[in-house]
């Protein structure tokens, strides 16, 4: 049967280990675009279109593959010729990660063995949204009840109203915590954009955003506001980790190219935002240290390739891909320099080029110490690499150049509350790929060891790294050293 009760676990100890250990493990999901706003009003949804597909740029760019017009991904035709035309490309994408993670949606969450094709959407459609219309279990918190979600972590912007938050911390459901993104404070490259934003946090922090100091402290005050509600996570989406700021920086320089970015509307050179990007993670970086917050640095990503869609569609709809620049070494110069100014962090680096995977994973060992395990962290398969060939990859780079019992294990990075079969995913994956290390004689075969690794890697490990509010997890110790 497609996707059985054994998929990817390839022998005895694979089973035993995901079956008795992996399966049944809560899940911290750090990373994640989820709306909060549904979380607090418990959505329920009106069909598998709005479920599905609405917001799922996976889905849209696989359907765009196989030549599917876009008035049925993001036009205005309705909801079931949309899914219509989503099952009717399943057949062509087989082994494609989109095709495994909605066929375990429809099994975990429905019950429907069936495979989706044109030939049976009209069945598929009417039993999931009839279950939908019914089952009290399938609105928002009933799904991360149903998927074992102990905490997420939604992605917020500096200037974000924090009032949902405030008020989910009160309310029984699955723990939800912001994360400080201030990727718009680096933007002084885009005037317009700059501009708008920096009135935007001058409002929401009550106080002027005239030049450099000033917006820092109105981060420093957004910042210590996200710590009150539980945050403790920045996350920055970069192309390329900034290399620009020194002591010989002054302020005034920074003044100017916020002054020209915002008075003069004029964008900001490669090297002056460089510069200013760069000044504005040091700050990060330091009331990261000082909270005993983590970094998170999302490297790499070329955003809006196709300009005439960006442009009719605007971001985030799926027109991004894998940038092929030269990582590694910004990446080290941007730790050497806040490991010698004492404000690194607990840091997570995701790579998305796959050409650096192992230089990436290599360099991060170079700035470990023995304040956490795996302090800098070679972070779970991310976007275009969280498939089977990818997070398999990422395992054994982590096995090879670093310590995989260390691992914070694995995310969604996701705006849909079915994608909790993706954590099922890589644990399947996890446990087959040291269920085969073990039988091949190429790890011990120590039954208590091996639970402890995967219970590591799959819960324990985040739950004690991340440094969460006292009760924000069933799991907190005090760090533990080996």
């Amino acid at each position: 049967m497609y996707l059985n009760k054994d998929v990817f676990l390839d022998s005895e100890t694979a089973r035993t280990l995901y079956h008795q250990v992996a399966a049944s493990l809560p899940i911290i999901d750090f990373h994640t675009h989820l709306p909060q706003q549904e979380i607090m009003d418990d959505h329920r949804f009106s069909d598998l279109w709005e479920l599905w597909l609405k917001h799922d740029h996976y889905k849209w760019r696989l359907m765009r593959g196989c030549g599917i017009d876009e008035k049925y991904i993001t036009g205005d035709t309705s909801p079931w010729e949309k899914f219509h035309a989503f099952a009717s490309i399943m057949p062509l994408a087989v082994g494609n990660p989109v095709h495994h993670w909605a066929h375990l949606e429809l099994q975990r969450i429905f019950n429907i063995q069936t495979t989706l094709s044109t030939d049976t959407a009209e069945e598929i459609w009417h039993n999931a949204n009839k279950q939908l219309a019914t089952d009290s279990s399938l609105s928002v918190r009933g799904l991360l009840e149903k998927f074992n979600v102990e905490l997420v972590c939604t992605t917020d912007d500096p200037a974000s109203d924090l009032s949902i938050h405030k008020k989910l911390a009160d309310q029984n459901t699955t723990t939800t915590l912001p994360t400080f993104r201030p990727d718009l404070a680096m933007a002084v490259d885009k005037p317009e954009m700059f501009t708008q934003w920096t009135l935007k946090l001058q409002e929401c922090t009550g106080q002027p955003v005239t030049d450099f100091p000033s917006l820092i402290a109105a981060l420093k005050n957004r910042h210590n506001a996200f710590h009150t509600v539980g945050c403790r996570l920045s996350d920055h989406g970069l192309p390329f980790c900034p290399n620009g700021y020194s002591s010989d920086t002054t302020t005034e320089e920074l003044s100017e190219i916020f002054t020209r970015a915002t008075s003069g509307r004029t964008a900001a050179t490669t090297s002056e935002q460089e510069l200013f990007a760069s000044a504005i993670m040091t700050n990060v970086a330091t009331w990261n240290t000082e909270k005993d917050w983590t970094m998170q640095l999302h490297l790499g990503p070329l955003r809006n390739v196709n300009t005439p869609m960006f442009h009719k569609l605007g971001p985030d709809s799926g027109f991004d891909t894998m940038g092929a620049w030269p990582q590694t070494g910004a990446l080290v110069r941007f730790l050497s320099s806040l490991k010698s100014n004492a404000i690194l962090p607990r840091t997570i680096v995701y790579n998305l080029n796959p050409n650096e995977s192992a230089a990436i994973c290599c360099a991060t060992q170079n700035f470990q110490d023995a304040s956490c395990l795996g302090k800098i962290q070679y972070g779970p398969a991310w976007w275009h690499l969280d498939h089977k060939r990818g997070i398999i990859e990422q395992l054994e780079l982590l096995t090879s150049l670093s310590a995989l019992g260390t691992s914070v294990g694995m995310l969604t990075d996701s705006r849909s509350f079915t994608s909790y079969v993706r954590h099922e995913y890589f644990r399947r994956l996890l446990c087959g790929t040291i269920g085969k290390a073990v039988e091949n004689g190429e790890i011990p075969n120590n039954p208590t060891h091996l639970k402890t690794l995967i219970t590591n890697i799959c819960y324990t490990n985040a739950a004690n790294y991340f440094r969460w509010p006292k009760g924000s997890t069933s799991f907190y110790p005090n760090h533990i050293k080996p």
